[in-house]
């Protein structure tokens, strides 16, 4: 497993928790990934940035985009790359599914994205006052 880092997922059973998990699947899934670890922890817990690859066949169109150059994804181009690569953790923040962390170290791009986010009432910002998973209690 890998803790996504410098971003807060909503934990299961919170409001967009399943949200966040879906989505994260539809972001990696029949993907590569590319796992860059920042620090391992205890019992091997691994905190990192992890980047799902476009692995199209050839002559695939994987670009999400139809013959006029229109997004078919829905998705419009959170977290993504100019190579259609995405960062998880990015796309999540940029959906509106995850906070920037803020308890520990991140990034000027997290945390703006995480404003456009807001400002966008994306997502969990479309609740008046969401709570953060790190001061969520069941």
């Amino acid at each position: 497993m890998v803790y996504l880092w410098g971003i807060q997922a909503p934990r299961p059973g919170q409001p967009f928790g399943a949200a966040a998990t879906e989505a994260a699947g539809r972001i990696c899934g029949g993907k590569r990934l590319h796992v860059a670890a920042r620090r391992a922890g205890p019992e091997g817990r691994i905190t990192g940035s992890v980047v799902a690859e476009e692995t199209g066949s050839p002559g695939e169109d994987t670009t999400g985009k139809d013959t006029t150059g229109k997004d078919t994804t829905g998705k419009g181009n959170a977290g993504k790359g100019s190579s259609g690569n995405q960062d998880v953790g990015r796309a999540l923040i940029r959906l509106g599914l995850a906070w920037q962390d803020q308890r520990g170290p991140s990034s000027a791009q997290l945390r703006s994205l995480e404003q456009e986010a807001r400002r966008e009432e994306v997502g969990l910002w479309q609740q008046e006052a969401p709570t953060p998973p790190w001061a969520w209690r069941e």
